[in-house]
């Protein structure tokens, strides 16, 4: 097995297995996720990922790149997903930064590079796509 935290975490998401993400993690752990929902401690990082995975039939991640400074691993990821509804998307380039400890895993960054410019709206409509989610004008 890989001494990568990053590729360990992959692992875990690839068995859709939001138990075993949460075991990684630190006491005090937290989560990024790429559409910007974040969680602190254990449970809620588990929490998130279950519901992260709710909607998936497979996830599976290839990394293509890694760097590993100090007590941070970075990876550049191609993920791809098929959800409950049978599709598929394709593979989606996405960062990943992992700050490990003998306690495991403190800080998890997930970061994507499909996100719809700030121009990007709804016709006839204010508002801003972030992080692949809709926010209507205020």
């Amino acid at each position: 097995m890989s001494d990568s935290p990053i590729e360990r975490l992959l692992q875990a998401l690839e068995r859709l297995d939001a138990d075993a993400v949460a075991a990684m993690m630190a006491t005090d752990g937290r989560i990024l996720t790429v559409d910007g929902r974040r969680a602190e401690g254990v449970e809620a990082v588990r929490q998130l990922v279950a519901d992260f995975m709710a909607d998936l039939r497979s996830a599976s991640y290839t990394v293509t790149a890694q760097w590993h400074v100090d007590d941070v691993w970075i990876a550049e990821v191609e993920s791809t997903y098929e959800l409950k509804d049978q599709s598929l998307t394709g593979a989606i380039p996405r960062a990943f930064i992992v700050q490990h400890s003998p306690a495991g895993l403190t800080d998890v960054r997930v970061y994507g590079a499909r996100e719809r410019p700030l121009t990007d709206h709804a016709p006839g409509v204010g508002g801003l796509w972030i992080g692949g989610r809709w926010i209507p004008p205020l």
